[in-house]
């Protein structure tokens, strides 16, 4: 059987608050013997990144979704093409640098570039089995050229743009066998998705036209759904229904009261907002492949903030990154130490890597982490 694609790590290096190299390993996992579904293929596929304000946790996403502006046309926000800020003020290098490592089928793609600006690659390097297929570096050419390997030994590039992407080239301008490396790998950066809900709604990746929420939970018929949904994982209890306005050509949710509706959408709290939003977005897990939820629970109760997380867990096939700052979210009944990763002073540990203490189910994560367990030099 054809096994999904799973990013096995990442780093970057040089990029708005990261002078030094933060790497992201979902492979670096140990022996616990409790939330096993945590666990997908020897990798870790759900993770919450922990943070003091300004730590950069929502920079790893960006780091992470640079790809996503890289190789494809798909959605993107302003954060990944700023200029200003995207190399690191205190460094003296003039290059970012990107590099992912991607497995299945036990097969490892590793895929690097790096850029002195968000839209120019200065270098970019691609392996298949440790085997490297392409070197390129811009103004001198190709360093290692095996294109063959990916059926690329054909293309022209006497009129390649320099800067741009040659992974993309290939992409775009081959015939690709349906399970190549090439094919996988850049289905994988398609279906990446990156969402927040803080003072707006934002998203990263999916090749989805902009579409009204509204619309699709009621042209769907998902309104019984989204009702069962809220008062599951919320407590919540509402009856709605749609209300269509032929005239506009304009979807409404109305909250049926017993002496009058109220719109939803307009009376919704901020957690009540940000929870319409997620569902939005489970109702395209299947379209998934990498999904990253920054500050996820801004404004959800703590208890919300869980069910979310369990929810997710369940969902093997979606390999999930939560970031957070709420401490209470702490503990083995949710996930294991080696899923939870704190970030500060640009470097970023596991759980695990940041203590000499040994880390059983029974400890209290939140608890050791409030009294600085996890701040030791390791």
């Amino acid at each position: 059987m054809e096994e999904d694609i799973m990013l096995k790590s990442f780093s970057v290096s040089n990029y708005k608050n990261f002078n030094h190299k933060v790497t992201l390993d979902f492979s670096n996992k140990r022996d616990y013997a409790f939330n096993e579904q945590c666990i997908s293929r020897g990798l870790l596929n759900k993770v919450i990144i922990f943070g003091k304000n300004a730590s950069g946790k929502s920079n790893l996403g960006f780091a992470v979704f640079d790809i996503v502006h890289t190789l494809t046309d798909n959605k993107i926000c302003p954060e990944l093409e700023e200029e200003s800020n995207f190399l690191n003020a205190d460094s003296d290098k003039k290059e970012a640098e990107f590099a992912y490592e991607f497995v299945f089928d036990n097969m490892t793609v590793a895929y690097s570039y790096r850029k002195e600006n968000p839209l120019s690659i200065t270098m970019e390097k691609l392996s298949i089995y440790g085997k490297t297929v392409f070197e390129y570096v811009k103004n001198k050419g190709f360093l290692t050229n095996e294109l063959s390997l990916v059926a690329g030994e054909n293309l022209n590039f006497d009129y390649f743009d320099d800067g741009n992407s040659v992974f993309r080239y290939i992409a775009n301008n081959t015939q690709q066998p349906e399970k190549s490396a090439v094919r996988r790998m850049m289905d994988f950066v398609k279906r990446m998705l990156w969402f927040r809900r803080l003072h707006d709604t934002r998203y990263i990746g999916l090749p989805r036209e902009r579409e009204s929420i509204t619309k699709f939970i009621c042209e769907r018929e998902y309104l019984a759904d989204f009702e069962k949904f809220m008062k599951q994982i919320a407590g919540l209890r509402y009856h709605l229904e749609g209300d269509y306005d032929e005239v506009n050509n304009h979807w409404r949710i109305l909250e049926v009261h017993d002496n009058k509706k109220l719109d939803f959408v307009s009376c919704a709290s901020s957690g009540t907002g940000a929870l319409y939003l997620f569902y939005y977005w489970i109702k395209h897990l299947d379209e998934v492949s990498f999904l990253w939820i920054d500050e996820f629970d801004a404004f959800y109760h703590f208890d919300l903030a869980r069910n979310i997380i369990c929810y997710l867990r369940d969902f093997s096939t979606v390999q999930t990154v939560f970031t957070s700052h709420n401490t209470a979210l702490l503990s083995n009944e949710i996930l294991r130490p080696d899923c939870y990763f704190r970030l500060a002073e640009g470097e970023l540990k596991s759980f695990p890597d940041a203590t000499l203490r040994e880390l059983r189910e029974g400890h209290n994560l939140e608890k050791m982490y409030r009294n600085g367990e996890f701040d030791h030099e390791n």
